[in-house]
């Protein structure tokens, strides 16, 4: 008989898979390591039964991972699909559009998932999901400002159900995310959509202070912070494991992120890296936008290494031969690369983002956008290394994830509370 005592957590992240399982091709990115890792927190909780939606191409290796079990959005185009619409670009003449960075197998793709959408109609993420609907929780958790979210809390709504929103990044409170705004995120959502997602969550959670300012500021939200957490005795262990990556030097700099020129910018990291010949690096680089990935590969210099996907399970054995950690973004919620340098004692050093947290906790330093201040500090702590273990100390404190996990824990059940009480 169950136990109708626990509260069903259903999360969803759907592009999480490769990062729960390493043997499923794909990429994956913070909200992915994040999510995870607070899945399989909270499932260790006696009074919690945990789920997860991922969606992939292929069927799942195992329906539970680590007293988690997963469903399965199975779309066995959506790589594809991704891949074209990132290269496609808009133009005033006939037939409206160019495809960047041609592949061979476009000329087959391009016409197939056309022909689907003219049958299938324009996706309406507003439509609840019949897979979401009937899956046995009492709550559900999702993660991003993005369309399937308002998928989620649709599904939620429609079937009596509260639904929790976990924003990603600073970029998903956008003030340009209004209702009836034809503005589209650099992701393909719509401003109107995000505003929804923003509006008719049941509760919203934030990575920083920061964010909560801007949901009040700029949606009239009340949001609770939970911070990043990072689960230190897994990163040590791991720290210790072989190194798949075959690795043309050490120490290096590393970069850890996407192919993303609006976002991750890894082109200032190739600029950086000439601007430091004598020092060497070495980009974790998710593919995301082609023609961002092979414009990156084809400007780098020859003291840059380029590997496109490393199991999380070999990145603290990573980090820990860097000799630094490099941020290039423009924009970011609170990035766990950071919490993972510092767990491994290694200095960040940022061009744009999380300057305060920088100084504050003395995890490294910030260029506020000067890329030559920015390349200084990199030949500095190159040539004259130095101890950063405060930064581990300050994780160790306000980051570990059993405290991060009682926070959310509390936090659902607060939201759950709530809602029944609500509709009694």
């Amino acid at each position: 008989m169950a136990d109708t005592s626990r509260l069903k957590v259903c999360i969803v992240a759907i592009n999480a898979y490769p990062a729960i399982d390493d043997q499923v091709p794909g990429t994956f990115g913070g909200i992915e390591t994040r999510s995870w890792l607070m899945a399989r927190a909270l499932a260790r909780l006696p009074d919690l039964e945990v789920s997860f939606v991922v969606r992939h191409w292929a069927p799942l290796r195992q329906n539970e991972y680590e007293g988690v079990k997963l469903h399965l959005i199975r779309d066995r185009l959506f790589q594809q699909r991704d891949s074209l619409l990132s290269r496609l670009e808009r133009t005033s003449g006939f037939p409206g559009f160019k495809l960047r960075h041609p592949h061979l197998s476009d000329a087959f793709y391009l016409p197939l998932l056309a022909g689907m959408k003219f049958l299938r109609g324009k996706n309406d993420p507003l439509r609840p999901s019949q897979l979401l609907q009937q899956i046995d929780c009492d709550l559900f958790l999702s993660f991003g400002v993005q369309s399937h979210s308002a998928t989620v809390i649709s599904s939620a709504h429609s079937t009596d159900r509260p639904a929790v929103l976990f924003l990603g990044s600073d970029s998903d409170l956008d003030e340009r995310y209004m209702p009836g705004n034809n503005y589209t995120s650099v992701y393909r959502d719509s401003g109107d959509i995000c505003y929804h997602v923003i509006q008719e969550a049941d509760e919203i959670l934030c990575q920083t202070p920061r964010q909560r300012e801007l949901l009040s500021s700029r949606f009239d939200r009340n949001g609770t912070v939970i911070p990043n957490p990072i689960d230190l005795e897994q990163w040590d262990r791991l720290a210790k494991a072989p190194i798949r990556v075959p690795l043309e030097s050490t120490p290096y700099a590393l970069w850890v992120g996407r192919a993303d020129p609006v976002h991750k910018q890894p082109q200032h990291l190739i600029e950086l890296a000439k601007l430091c010949p004598e020092v060497r690096f070495l980009m974790i680089m998710n593919p995301r936008d082609d023609v961002c990935e092979a414009r990156i590969r084809e400007t780098a210099a020859s003291n840059v290494q380029i590997v496109d996907r490393v199991p999380f399970s070999e990145m603290p054995a990573l980090y820990n031969k860097a000799s630094m950690f490099i941020n290039t973004s423009s924009l970011e919620g609170f990035p766990n690369t950071f919490l993972q340098a510092a767990a491994s004692a290694i200095p960040v050093l940022s061009l744009n983002v999380e300057g305060e947290f920088l100084e504050r906790t003395q995890a490294g330093f910030c260029a506020n956008g000067d890329l030559n201040a920015l390349a200084d500090h990199v030949r500095t702590l190159w040539s004259e290394p130095q101890d950063f273990s405060q930064a581990r100390r300050y994780v160790e404190q306000h980051h570990n994830i059993e405290q991060t996990t009682r926070l959310l824990a509390d936090s659902l059940r607060s939201t759950y509370s709530s809602w029944t009480s609500r509709t009694l």
